[in-house]
This record gives C-alpha cells, sequence and structure tokens, in this order.
C-alpha cells in the first residue's frame, strides 16, 4: 500500500472519529446538559424571538392567551365590577421594559408608569432576569417594586419612574402593607430560592429596615423535631447558593407574606392582628406564625399544590391561589382555619384559567375576585360566583400576550391626585 492511500486512510479515519467523539459529547450534552448546553438553549431562544417576533426579549414573556380571552386590551363584561382604580404589571412590547398601567373601573387608560431596571442597578440583574415581581401602589402616585428571581434591589419609583430610593438586595415576590403603613416582603441570601431566606418590614418613605425575621433560626430550629413542618430534619444544614444548581437549593421558596388587619381580627379566634400568613411553594405549606415571638400558630400542607398568595379573608377562611402545577386547571380555593374545611366559592360560573408559574389574587369589597394569570397574560375580575366582569390582556399581537407579573385594586378615594408625568 502506498503511503499516499495510507495517509488519506488515516485522514479519514482521524476525521470520522473527531466526528464519532463530536456526536457522542453532543449526545451527553443533550442528556446531561453539559457545557455549552445553555449557551446552546439561549441562541436558540434568541433565534426564534428573532425571526419569529422580531425582539430578543427572553422567550417566557411572549404567552398564548386563553381560548376565550379577547384581543383588546380591557373589556368590561358587567357594570358590577367593583368600582376604583386597577394597576396591571406586565411586559411592554412597545417600550422593550416592563410598566404599570393604571386603568378606572370604567376601562379608561390613566397612567402608565415605566420601569427601567438598569437606572436602578447599572450592573445588572446578577441571576440574570430584571423581571419585576412585588408591586404596590402608593396614594402619592408612587410604586414599590421588587425584582422576583433575579435582581439584586427594591425600589420606589415616582410617578414618572424616577429612583425616589433603591435599597440593594435580592428582595423578591410580594410587598404587603401592614396596619401601621409599614410594608412586609422576603429577601433572599445569594438568591431569592436558597436556605437563607428572611422575612423584612421595611419603612415606605425611605426604605429602611425596620424588623427582619431569619426563616432557618428564627422559626424552623426553634420547632425542634416538628420542623419537618417544613420538610427538613431539625439538623438541617444551610448551604450558599449554586446558580449552576438552582433546584437542589429551592428547598422552601417561600412567595408571599401576607399580614392579618386589625379590621378582620375578630373573623380568627386562633389569631391576633399583625399575625404573618407565609407561602412556601415548594412543599405546598401555608403557614401563620406571631412576628413577635416567630411561633408557628397554624400550619397546612395542600390540597393546593405549588401554591402562591394566601390571604386572610373577612369571612375568617384563608383563601389561596392553587396553581395545581402539573394538573390542568388552577383554582382559588379556601381553608378555614378552625375546621379546616375546603370550600371554593368561583366554580359555579364556568371560569376556567390555568397558570402553571406565579399568581396573585384579591378579594374586593363587595365580593368579586382580581386574579392575575401570568402564563395567560391576563388579569381578570370575577363575581363572587365566578362570572368574568373585567378583563385585561396584554396583547402583544393576535397569536401572543405580553406576561403579566401583577395586579392590584385600588379604592375610589385612594390617590391624593391621579398619577401624572407632565
Amino acid at each position: 500500500m502506498s503511503k499516499n492511500i495510507e495517509k488519506k486512510i488515516f485522514v479519514l479515519s482521524l476525521g470520522f472519529l473527531c466526528l464519532s467523539a463530536i456526536f457522542s459529547y453532543g449526545v451527553l450534552v443533550g442528556m446531561y446538559k453539559y457545557w455549552p448546553y445553555d449557551t446552546l438553549i439561549q441562541f436558540k431562544s434568541a433565534a426564534k424571538m428573532l425571526f419569529v417576533h422580531e425582539s430578543v426579549v427572553s422567550e417566557d414573556l411572549f404567552v398564548t392567551p386563553a381560548s376565550d380571552a379577547p384581543r383588546k386590551d380591557i373589556t368590561i363584561y358587567e357594570d358590577t365590577v367593583q368600582k376604583g382604580y386597577y394597576a396591571f404589571l406586565g411586559w411592554d412590547n412597545r417600550e422593550q421594559k416592563y410598566s404599570v398601567w393604571l386603568y378606572d373601573d370604567k376601562g379608561e387608560k390613566l397612567h402608565t408608569w415605566k420601569i427601567d431596571y438598569t437606572s436602578l442597578d447599572p450592573d445588572g440583574p446578577s441571576n440574570g432576569t430584571d423581571m419585576p415581581h412585588g408591586l404596590h401602589v402608593l396614594s402619592d402616585g408612587s410604586l414599590i417594586v421588587n425584582f422576583g428571581r433575579g435582581g439584586d434591589v427594591m425600589a420606589r419609583l415616582d410617578s414618572c419612574g424616577q429612583a425616589i430610593w433603591v435599597k440593594d438586595g435580592i428582595f423578591h415576590h410580594s410587598i404587603e402593607e401592614d396596619d401601621d403603613g409599614a410594608m412586609w416582603t422576603w429577601r433572599g441570601k445569594g438568591n431569592s430560592y436558597g436556605h437563607y431566606q428572611y422575612i423584612v418590614k421595611f419603612d415606605a418613605e425611605d426604605g429602611s429596615t425596620i424588623k427582619e425575621i431569619d426563616l432557618i433560626e428564627d422559626i424552623i430550629r426553634p420547632l425542634g423535631e416538628r420542623s419537618s413542618i417544613f420538610g427538613v430534619r431539625s439538623d438541617f444544614q444551610l448551604m450558599e447558593f449554586d446558580k449552576d444548581h438552582p433546584k437542589k437549593y429551592d428547598v422552601f421558596h417561600p412567595n408571599d407574606v401576607d399580614i392579618l388587619s386589625a379590621d378582620i381580627e375578630e373573623a380568627f379566634p386562633d389569631f391576633n392582628a399583625g399575625d404573618l400568613l407565609l407561602s412556601f411553594r415548594s412543599i405546598d405549606l401555608v403557614t401563620v406564625i406571631d412576628p413577635d415571638s416567630n411561633r408557628l400558630k397554624w400550619w397546612g400542607r395542600g390540597p393546593w399544590v405549588y401554591q402562591h398568595d394566601p390571604d386572610f379573608t373577612a369571612d375568617g377562611k384563608i383563601s389561596v391561589y392553587d396553581n395545581n402545577t402539573g394538573g390542568d386547571r388552577s383554582e382559588i380555593i379556601k381553608i378555614d382555619p378552625v375546621t379546616r374545611e375546603i370550600s371554593n366559592d368561583l366554580l359555579t360560573g364556568g371560569f376556567f384559567f390555568y397558570n402553571k408559574w406565579m399568581g396573585k389574587h384579591q378579594y374586593l369589597p363587595n365580593g368579586n375576585v382580581l386574579l392575575v394569570s401570568a402564563g395567560e397574560g391576563r388579569v381578570v375580575v370575577l363575581s363572587n360566583d365566578g362570572r368574568k366582569l373585567l378583563e385585561f390582556n396584554n396583547i402583544i399581537s393576535e397569536e401572543y400576550n405580553g406576561h403579566v407579573e401583577n395586579g392590584m385594586w385600588l379604592p375610589e378615594n385612594y390617590f391624593d391626585r391621579i398619577p401624572s408625568c407632565s
């Protein structure tokens, strides 16, 4: 055999081995998500967004609307909708950033707050996303917002979207007001999904911390053997968050804090005004604690699945946004904390929604229920028997809605004056 032929065979064999190695490693990348799996997935997502949607934002921000969702921004179905104002937080595709839109009960848009994360944190979000999550609109037309799973700040913005104050820290999920005007939220160390989690009470005026409760040391460890309520042993070992393996550390996933107000305290014989209602998604757990003693006063695991936003309601029950992740329908269900009887006010109306992640709801004074279906890109107000009264859709195109992170109702006399940026 000539040397030329031997050389060709060697080159072809080497090339075949290289291709085989590349193919084999590609299989391993797909099976075990080795490098550069994440980069390839990001490239695929970016390419799809660029060619299909002519946008380079996250694919998650384009969601499929519900089959019964009208293709208009806001629809009023009945005039029994609760009077007042409605604020919706979502992806603003026109501005290519997030916005909060304010509507009246007739469906007229009154104001828009634009949220520019880079002006609040020039270094950018350390965990990959600037998606806002917690929202609270104040009577002077300013608002407080935190940034869920990725942001490194919480901020109060004026009606023009300019920062009044910026507070460093990974504050996440809800922002709820206490009777004294202060706010409660969650703070994570390193990440909103890690082991180290703190319940924070802060001053709305300047963002300063008033009180901080350590989930592990102040609430779980004192339970001793009863720490299994939180799905861990009494000797649970805390670890620093590793962003390359986030699910390993997402043991609790706290996603809400609600406060029992004095005006409905009498409806809850086992609780006191100021008690905190907490939600832990990963373990389907809802609890009530005394924030002064940190004592666990009540708890329930299920029947909700991956729930969000439990609230104290005026009828002495706890309402829970049951995502029912992995099922085919989400619900708003209630539990009596004394008898543990389960009920569902909205079953008879025929309204259907499914929201795998996130979600907020709010019972209104006249019995209406506002619910945010983030994964459908809409907010719906229902009658107390489940009929649609008002619907907001964050429309991007005939085919897609934009993601909606939050929504809230505000009473007619709430604002000192209607927010404006004139």
